[in-house]
This record gives structure tokens, C-alpha cells and sequence, in this order.
């Protein structure tokens, strides 16, 4: 029996995305990159917020948004060619960015927002944001919530203020008053205290990380050490990374893979982060 190995990971590929084009959605993000970052995560201040992570459906809604000119801002609209975005677009470039983990990549943190009292904000959050946002201000991403922890201040305060004056409507809803009898001091308590919260859920306490393909594609940081079951027959040995953008990166000891082209089968993650392919 063959050697069943880390090449299931390049062949399944293609076929988990097959109802989408994440092709296509990298091609799009190029344009998005400009303002948003190689990654959809974002930059400081009010025009380009975190995008990567956010619920998929909710993005989708959005987008249409400004393609219709219910939402606009001209540099965005003519940057990303939304106009000319079809659903399967809209729908391809949103799958990639909430498909984008950015816990391991190490980039900056949001920073510290400079005004507001987060004990103040905490009190107003719990009060009147949690039943949605949750707790965590992560969202309900079944539902298209998306989450405010992990986002920049500065949007918040810029989206909360279109929310006072009707330019956008707070859960879609043009008769919501929740942000109406605000004062910018009580707002920027709220923001104080969102920006302390994680931007990111805890990691599971557990040393299970037998995975299947969609969390494998969650986890898009993901290093570790390829083996095969049967090394004495094709000595396959080496590393395995996984990019931000889904992509598997081979770096195998064995340089030339053309003696096992083809080859199929199950794959595991042990505890120790080792990728093993059973025989």
C-alpha cells in the first residue's frame, strides 16, 4: 500500500472550494490589499477598518451595500471596482477575508484607544451591546454580527456617529435608536473598553489537534513537521506551512515529489503538532 501522504492537503484543495473561487478572491483582495492590508486587517483610523475574520455573510451584505450606493465612499467604490463585482464576486473575496486568521502573523496590535474610560464603557457595553456582540465583543458570526474586539477605535467611533445621524442604520434597521441619545463621551467609553478586549477566542484547552480540512484552512499560520507512515519506502520527511491566504508551502527534504505525484489519503495532527499520514 502506498504511502498516504502530506499531498492529500494540495489535492483536497481544490475540490473544498470548489462551490467558490478562493482564486478569484485572492485576485480581488489584491485591490482591497491598498487600503486593508495583505491580509484584510486593517490600518488606524476611520476608512479602513479590519476586514479579515469577519463573518462572511455579513461582508457579503456590505458589499452589495456599496455596490448599490446604499453605502458609499468614492476611493473604495473606485479602488475595488465593486460596480463591477458580480455575486460570485462579492461572494468569493468575502469567503477569503473571514477565512483569514490572523492570530499568528504577528502584526500589530490595535492600539490602546486615547480616550474614554474602559470601567465606564464596560458598564454600558454589558448593558446594552453584549445581547449581540457577546461578551467577548466577538460577534455572533452565525447570525452576521459581526465583532467589535479586534476592530480599530477610531472606525468604531466613525460608524457609531453614521449611526447617530442616520447614514447607516444600526442592524439594519432604520428605526434603531441605540446609539441616538448618546453622548460622544459616553461612546468613547465604550470604544476605551472594547479595544481592552481580545481580539481573538482562547485556544481550546485541549491537546486533541486531530483536524479536519476547514479547521486546517482556520488555521492559516499553522507550522509544523511533515512524516510519513512509511518512511523506509519514499523517505518523505520535511516542513509544512500554511499561508494567510490558505495556501500549503511544502519544504521537504525529499526536493524532488515527482516518484509520489498522485498519492492520496488520510492525515492527522498529533499533539505535538507533528502532520502524520497513517498508512
Amino acid at each position: 500500500m502506498l504511502l498516504k501522504t502530506v499531498l492529500i492537503l494540495l489535492l483536497l484543495l481544490p475540490n473544498l472550494c470548489q462551490a467558490l473561487n478562493i482564486e478569484n478572491g485572492k485576485r480581488i483582495n489584491r485591490s482591497c490589499a491598498l487600503c486593508h492590508g495583505d491580509y484584510g486587517q486593517g490600518t488606524p483610523g476611520t476608512m479602513s477598518p479590519r476586514l479579515a475574520g469577519l463573518p462572511a455573510d455579513y461582508l457579503v451584505k456590505e458589499l452589495k451595500f456599496y455596490r448599490s450606493g446604499e453605502r458609499s465612499y468614492a476611493p473604495m467604490v473606485i479602488a475595488s471596482s465593486i460596480k463591477k463585482m458580480t455575486d460570485d464576486d462579492i461572494r468569493d473575496i468575502s469567503e477569503y477575508l473571514a477565512g483569514v486568521n490572523l492570530r499568528n502573523l504577528n502584526l500589530p496590535k490595535i492600539p490602546e484607544y486615547p480616550n474614554g474610560k474602559p470601567d465606564k464603557g464596560k458598564e454600558i457595553f454589558n448593558d446594552v451591546c453584549k445581547s449581540c456582540h457577546k461578551k467577548s465583543g466577538l460577534g455572533k458570526p452565525k447570525k452576521d454580527i459581526p465583532p467589535v474586539a479586534g476592530q480599530y477605535g477610531s472606525y468604531i467611533f466613525s460608524q457609531i456617529k453614521k449611526f447617530q445621524d442616520k447614514q447607516r442604520h444600526h442592524d439594519d434597521d432604520p428605526e434603531d435608536e441605540t446609539f441616538d441619545d448618546y453622548a460622544d463621551s459616553e461612546i468613547d467609553d465604550i470604544i476605551a473598553y472594547v479595544t481592552t478586549l481580545p481580539a481573538h477566542p482562547p485556544l481550546p484547552e485541549t491537546n486533541d489537534f486531530s483536524v479536519g480540512m476547514s479547521s486546517m484552512m482556520d488555521s492559516m499560520s499553522m507550522v509544523g513537521m511533515v512524516q510519513g507512515g512509511d518512511q523506509d519506502d519514499l523517505n518523505i520527511s520535511g516542513q509544512f506551512r500554511v499561508t494567510p491566504s490558505g495556501d500549503i508551502v511544502l519544504k521537504p527534504l525529499n526536493q524532488d515529489m515527482r516518484s509520489i505525484a498522485g498519492l492520496s489519503g488520510n492525515f492527522r495532527i498529533t499533539p505535538t503538532g507533528i502532520l502524520f499520514m497513517p498508512n
